[in-house]
């Protein structure tokens, strides 16, 4: 260890903390049941639980609440609270063991290397949480998108004379993504003695999406009236179609607006030195 800065000990201790904290993260968590097993078993697991609950400190009771709801609206149902709180801190500690390195090659300090410092340090903080979000609008996109599909299907096979679970069952293995999780994970429930009301509603609660909440709705409803399923379920799918094309149709109506700033920043001053430029040029000249 002679003759190796201290600086460089210091960003090789606090890369490997990072490192260790974000591996750490990666490891799923126990279910319920596993742990009340492990109890009944006399297995001890209360330093893991220690661990998560010193992590989960880093939010208050609303914002984990509210961060347990992203993990499901993403499909992340292995990853906890504590576990983004792992993420958060070993990306905090990368962006200053980042900065520190930046530091030690640029051999000076001053208000504007501190300013970034900040920078990267916030935004390594930040960036668990922005994957996140990325995933659960991904997640969102991907089961609208094959929702009106499902619908389809469904209301056809109904009317064949299938009943709206075995539907469900032949859905699950023809539509792909998200959507198809989820359906999978409402059969296994109905098949452990959940109602299939229950169930549906428990997908909805999970995934938040509108369109899926209002055809979960109006499932229930049809199954509590008596009326024609597969009616219903052909209404939906033509309803969700509508939906999504009035959509596209507000965002092509919002580009224009969107486009107005890039359009100011960058065509115009490029015009203006087109006409400009050369009576300029003539101006200086003389």
């Amino acid at each position: 260890m002679l003759g190796v800065p201290p600086i460089i000990i210091f960003i090789a201790v606090g890369a490997s903390l990072s490192l260790a904290l974000f591996v750490v993260s990666l490891v799923p968590s126990k279910s319920d049941i596993s742990k009340r097993l492990e109890e009944l078993e006399g297995l001890s697991w209360e330093s893991g639980a220690g661990r998560e609950q010193a992590f989960e400190r880093l939010f208050n009771d609303k914002q984990r609440s509210n961060l347990q709801q992203q993990l499901q609206e993403a499909g992340w149902y292995r990853t906890t609270p504590a576990q983004m709180g792992v993420r958060i801190v070993a990306g905090c500690v990368a962006g200053f063991v980042i900065s520190v390195g930046l530091m030690a090659a640029m051999q000076e300090v001053d208000m504007t290397f501190l300013g970034g410092a900040v920078i990267l340090t916030g935004g390594g903080a930040y960036l668990p949480l922005s994957q996140l979000k990325a995933a659960v609008k991904k997640r969102k996109n991907l089961v609208d998108k094959a929702l009106p599909d499902m619908l389809d299907m469904l209301a056809s096979m109904v009317q064949a004379g299938l009943t709206f679970n075995a539907a469900l069952a032949y859905g699950q293995d023809v539509v792909t993504g998200p959507l198809a999780e989820e359906v999978k994970a409402s059969l296994s429930e109905m098949r452990l003695g959940r109602s299939r009301a229950d169930a549906l509603r428990s997908m909805a609660m999970r995934v938040r999406v509108e369109q899926l909440t209002t055809t979960v709705t109006a499932v229930v409803q049809a199954e509590r009236l008596g009326s024609n399923l597969a009616h219903v379920l052909e209404e939906l799918a033509a309803e969700v179609r509508n939906r999504r094309a009035q959509r596209a149709e507000e965002l092509a109506n919002m580009m224009p607006t969107k486009m107005a700033i890039p359009m100011a920043l960058f065509m115009l001053p490029a015009l203006f030195v087109m006409i400009f430029g050369g009576v300029a040029a003539n101006y200086v000249g003389k």
